[in-house]
């Protein structure tokens, strides 16, 4: 248990890393730390299925300047790891995931309050009687302490402590509201959809969306070969676009 509670904090590293250590490469997403938590429980089939619908479920949240939804790192880790232990799937990576995902969060804004003034103030004063090691060190590791070792630490103990309380919890929950969860599961992802559409749904892209729809309802194709005409039709609108916009211009002259 201290084992997998190790990895798991070092899964919690790799998800929070994107954000202050190697750059937004979307590793932070359920998608990426599902699967990672299931391989790490020995279970990679149901933590790649969680990690996907969990995926689904928060597919519009997108950080847009100061506002953070909601924590997606300890959302996809709890979530996924306490479906496998409880073995209730996603009704219970719902039940956990988006609680624990607004714990995480509430911490990390507590943090950013009362923490991080103190060491930026540090490095005000570093700056100020010009210790440039000093002020790069403080810089670096406070942020960073800051910045996400609370949360990490948060994912962790949530896992070491969680898996028999989770599992009393789900088996104290009535049949018809577990149910209700499950129906909740499946409706989410509409929700997530259409909280990404409603930002990038603008006049040039809804041909686009009706044409995808198209595809899907009455030619049955699959997501990847609707993905595969969408690229077709890029690559025409790239090359050919230009083409014409170069033979207008040299009718011009």
């Amino acid at each position: 248990m201290i084992i997998e509670t190790v990895l798991i904090a070092l899964v919690a590293t790799i998800g929070y890393g994107e954000y202050f250590l190697t750059g937004r490469g979307q590793v932070s997403r359920p998608i990426i730390m599902g699967p990672l938590t299931g391989l790490i429980m020995g279970d990679l089939t149901t933590g790649i299925m969680i990690g996907a619908s969990l995926e689904l479920t928060y597919i519009g949240v997108q950080e847009v300047g100061a506002s953070i939804p909601q924590d997606l790192v300890s959302a996809g880790i709890l979530g996924t790891a306490f479906a496998i232990s409880t073995g209730k799937g996603i009704s219970a990576g719902l039940t956990f995931g988006l609680p624990i995902s607004m714990l995480v969060l509430l911490v990390q804004n507590m943090f950013y309050i009362f923490v991080s003034p103190l060491y930026v103030a540090k490095c005000d004063q570093y700056a100020a009687e010009g210790e440039s090691k000093k002020l790069s060190n403080m810089a670096f590791w406070g942020g960073t302490i800051v910045n996400f070792v609370p949360s990490i630490l948060i994912v962790a103990l949530c896992y070491y402590f969680g898996n028999e309380v989770s599992q009393n919890i789900v088996e104290a929950i009535p049949m018809f509201v577990q149910d209700g969860l499950v129906i909740a599961s499946g409706i989410l992802p509409a929700f997530g959809f259409a909280m990404l559409l409603q930002t990038t749904m603008k006049k040039k892209t809804i041909p686009f969306f009706i044409l995808g729809f198209l595809l899907s309802a009455y030619l049955e194709l699959p997501i990847i070969g609707i993905s595969l005409f969408g690229l077709v039709i890029v690559l025409v609108m790239q090359f050919y676009g230009k083409t014409n916009v170069e033979v207008d211009l040299d009718e011009e002259f």
